[in-house]
């Protein structure tokens, strides 16, 4: 593959650590599982089996996931405006350049977002983002290694852009690496704002990565507008056997999301039920749970391919365009159906 030249160059380096910035848990009660009521009962636009997404789901690969993060991590540090996280972004801009069909674009400048595009079939419909911070932080900034927050969520991010690059969808789909996030989102901020187009939902990884005792549970981090969506991975997780026990809201994160929700958009993060290693320079390679997020990023690829309006392989140019709809599963999240 072509990316494996890029991967090779950067595996040379120690490393070291730095995370991004904490969840906070909410004290309030246990977690309330989501759970998940048939499709039927629900009016859930698309909540029938696709073998076609199915098979997409497959595509991900538990090896390329590994050898990004463990790239990354390599950089020694990501810490936002070293020499290190200037390398990553280069990295990932190269990454990016080495996947048929995207539409790289670096940003630059101290916040250094990095945004490629696979265009849509109705490019005006509005657009899915899906993206992932890729600057780390630790209580020895020169030891940053960053590998379950955020290595591997730039992992998933990176895996979700190969794997949806070859098949069509009537929306755009953008997949964006932020910078900053660990010191006020602020590469994430700077796009929201400026977003050219409608944002239909924007898909977070943070801290997205890390099972060490295999308990296989997954929080759902999503507010009003973008409850739907959460119903929508809750159903998910069942109907593609990604088979993880959801939460809703454990963690009070002020992740990359946060800078959607401010401006009115739906937007969801996934986040593991610890933070483990997070912001020290023990947050290594060795610490991730790559099974763990294989299956994460098979769930939001279903949820992405779904809103972006997944067309199958025999439907050509024929496939109407993603549906604009706001699915009403008012009362699903507190497992009422």
């Amino acid at each position: 593959m072509k990316q494996d030249s890029v991967h090779g160059k950067h595996t040379r380096r120690h490393a070291r650590s730095h995370g991004p910035s904490f969840c906070v848990l909410l004290l309030t009660g246990m977690a309330v599982l989501l759970a998940a009521a048939p499709a039927a009962a629900t009016g859930t636009p698309g909540g029938e089996y696709d073998p076609g997404i199915a098979a997409m789901l497959a595509e991900i690969d538990e090896s390329e996931l590994r050898n990004t993060t463990y790239d990354l991590q390599n950089f020694s540090t990501r810490v936002y405006g070293t020499e290190g996280n200037q390398e990553a972004g280069a990295y990932l801009s190269a990454r990016l350049a080495a996947i048929p069909g995207l539409e790289v674009e670096s940003r630059g400048g101290e916040h250094n977002a990095i945004v490629a595009t696979l265009p849509g079939g109705d490019a005006s419909d509005g657009v899915v983002v899906v993206g992932a911070h890729y600057d780390s932080k630790s209580l020895d900034p020169a030891r940053a290694p960053g590998a379950t927050d955020n290595g591997c969520g730039v992992a998933i991010v990176l895996e979700l852009a190969r794997v949806m690059s070859e098949h069509s969808f009537d929306r755009t789909v953008q997949f964006a690496f932020w910078n900053g996030e660990e010191v006020g989102r602020l590469g994430s901020i700077e796009y929201a704002a400026g977003a050219a187009s409608p944002i239909v939902l924007y898909l977070n990884y943070d801290s997205s990565c890390y099972d060490p005792l295999d308990r296989s549970v997954l929080d759902i981090v999503y507010d009003e507008h973008s409850a739907d969506v959460a119903a929508l991975m809750a159903d998910y997780n069942t109907l593609y056997s990604t088979n993880f026990t959801l939460t809703e809201n454990v963690h009070s994160c002020t992740s990359d999301h946060v800078s959607f929700r401010d401006r009115g958009y739906p937007a969801v993060t996934t986040h593991c039920e610890g933070h483990g290693p997070a912001h020290t320079p023990d947050d290594t390679v060795d610490q991730v749970s790559f099974d763990y997020a294989k299956r994460n990023a098979r769930l939001g690829l279903a949820v992405l391919a779904e809103v972006a309006g997944f067309r199958g392989e025999d439907a050509g140019n024929a496939i109407s365009k993603a549906l604009r709809v706001v699915w009403d599963l008012s009362g699903r999240l507190d497992g009422a159906g």
